[in-house]
């Protein structure tokens, strides 16, 4: 049956009915299923052609039109469905899979076209968590309805407060005054609130972080820390939580936003220096946050956050004291403790750095920071074994950490177990994350069994290099200074054949601070480099330079 795209559907089957105007699935009980996006676009796509069977491929085209992905992937999406369903791939109920032809719809679907009145804003709860931002809207409806609803609560306040001082009126003449007050300290209230949940550093708490900021800026459009706040809880939620990329955009928006009302103010540029850093400007990072302490020199996250980017830098000196700084200024700060932790592991001095970070756990045992450093702990000494057992049971006791999985699947990749990597790989291709579905596209290009020899790739793994190479060439040539995108950069070409491409970006990750040497020397990717002596030459100026840093 052909479907006009201008026009929304609601397909009945089984016990459930799915509503493309809502964006919904739902039960005879009435129960929402809620959905990934992915996995509801997979839905759509079955019931769009049932009762017909559609190929693999197809399915691929639709759901990721823009990205190259293998039938693996789509099996993991299929299983991820099945189990939102509670479907049983043995006895299925709702999507039966047709042996090299397919899938389908098992059940009879009943199509009934949706005459809409076009509102503005079309609700769509078929996501894990907030909803993506649209074209020319400012946030999503989630937080648009959950600060409405903090700020009807907060205005009935308001009112009760002026009805309580209009009883005193003649004996109360700056009543108004007084109601200024009162609506500044809730202001105050929901940021402060604000700020205690995003340094909870947990997922849902930063979350409700950037609902509170959001509650606080819709009271006092120019309340210029809550916009700073905001900038570090999207910041925070890409960098530690796998939140959407353009997440990225909108912490830098939202720290101009803060500057632009209060210049003096040092958190502001601090946030800057944060949004500015995951977008891979780490010279700039650095450039917010010293100007955030000129502002307030004795200002520890600055100090803190100094630390982390000079780490990243290379610039291991620099990195260490700016941790012990910002520990004088916050000595029980369990960010500022990893942040030295890791310094002092890139300078390889282990029994401090696993010092370090067990008093940061103990300050803070579900810092999830502390724990993916100490699995780096174990990485970065070559303790693969270890790492990929630390990481296993990681991913146990947070399966909703995409980040704990592909750390398992570089593990892997280090120990040779390749089809392990590959199985893993296609789990981070099928999540709604973009940055790991981009790691896992590059794990499973790096695992794909093949010689290095370029006539030997196929079609797909082909596609895959040459996507994965813009990828990371685009961002280098917008400015970003990382040394992990250099470095992803040289594994790829090592991986491809090309010797010279590999050594070249090898050299500049170098350059640009990546001084991990026992993962260039015993990263399999690496293996054929091994034989030409250049290559021990680069590990000798990583360990020059490393002693240099520890003698000055």
């Amino acid at each position: 049956m052909l479907r006009d795209d201008s026009i929304n559907y609601q397909y009945q089957f089984a016990n459930l009915t799915l509503n493309t105007q809502l964006g919904t699935v739902i039960n005879t009980q009435g129960e929402e299923v809620l959905l990934p996006h992915l996995s509801y676009q997979l839905l759509c796509t079955l019931c769009e052609a049932a009762p017909a069977i559609v190929s693999q491929q197809s399915l691929i085209e639709k759901v990721w039109p823009n990205n190259v992905v293998g039938d693996e992937t789509l099996k993991q999406r299929i299983k991820l469905l099945r189990k939102s369903l509670n479907d049983n791939a043995s006895a299925p109920t709702y999507i039966e899979a047709i042996r090299g032809r397919g899938y389908r719809i098992l059940p009879s679907v009943d199509v009934t076209p949706l005459h809409s009145s076009n509102p503005s804003v079309a609700l769509n709860l078929a996501t894990d968590g907030h909803l993506p931002l649209r074209q020319g809207e400012n946030y999503p409806t989630y937080w648009k309805l959950t600060s409405l609803v903090l700020f009807t609560c907060l205005l009935l306040f308001s009112c009760i407060a002026i009805l309580v001082s209009s009883n005193h009126h003649l004996s109360q003449p700056n009543q108004d005054s007084l109601v200024d007050v009162m609506a500044n300290s809730l202001d105050n209230e929901l940021y402060q609130k604000g700020l205690e949940y995003y340094h909870r550093y947990r997922q849902e708490d930063n979350r409700l972080a950037i609902d509170l900021f959001l509650a606080a800026i819709e009271r006092d459009p120019n309340m210029a820390r809550a916009y700073a706040g905001l900038s570090d809880a999207y910041s925070q939620g890409v960098f530690q939580f796998n939140a959407p990329s353009h997440w990225q955009q909108l912490a830098i928006d939202a720290a101009y936003k803060s500057i632009a009302l209060a210049p003096n103010l040092a958190q502001g540029y601090k946030s800057l220096g944060l949004a500015y850093y995951n977008r891979g400007w780490l010279t700039k990072a650095v450039n917010a946050n010293l100007k955030a302490l000129q502002k307030t020199p004795n200002y520890s996250e600055a100090m803190s956050n100094l630390s982390f980017i000079y780490r990243e830098l290379g610039q291991l000196k620099q990195s260490l004291n700016w941790a012990n700084k910002a520990l004088k200024a916050n000595p029980k700060n369990s960010v500022s403790m990893v942040h030295k932790a890791q310094t002092l592991t890139a300078l390889g001095q282990y029994s401090q750095a696993r010092n370090t970070l067990d008093r940061a756990l103990l300050l803070q045992p579900d810092s999830l920071l502390a724990k993916e450093a100490l699995g780096h702990w174990y990485l970065h000494q070559g303790e693969f074994t270890q790492a990929w057992q630390y990481y296993q049971a990681l991913n146990n006791q947070y399966p909703e950490q995409l980040m704990f999985l592909e750390r398992l699947a570089q593990s892997a990749l280090y120990l040779d177990k390749r089809s392990q990597t590959l199985s893993i790989a296609a789990q981070l291709i099928a999540s709604d994350d973009s940055n790991m579905q981009e790691q896992g596209l590059l794990l499973q290009y790096l695992a794909s069994d093949n010689s290095l020899n370029p006539s030997q790739l196929n079609k797909s793994q082909l596609s895959n290099s040459r996507q994965l190479i813009q990828l990371y060439q685009q961002r280098l040539s917008k400015g970003s200074d990382r040394p992990s995108d250099s470095y992803t950069l040289a594994l790829i070409y090592s991986k491809m054949g090309k010797e010279e491409q590999a050594y070249r970006y090898l050299i500049q990750a170098i350059n640009q601070g990546w001084l991990a040497s026992t993962l260039i020397e015993q990263h399999p990717i690496f293996a054929p480099l091994k034989q030409q002596a250049s290559l021990m030459q680069l590990i000798g100026e990583i360990e020059t330079q490393l002693t240099l840093q520890q003698l000055r």
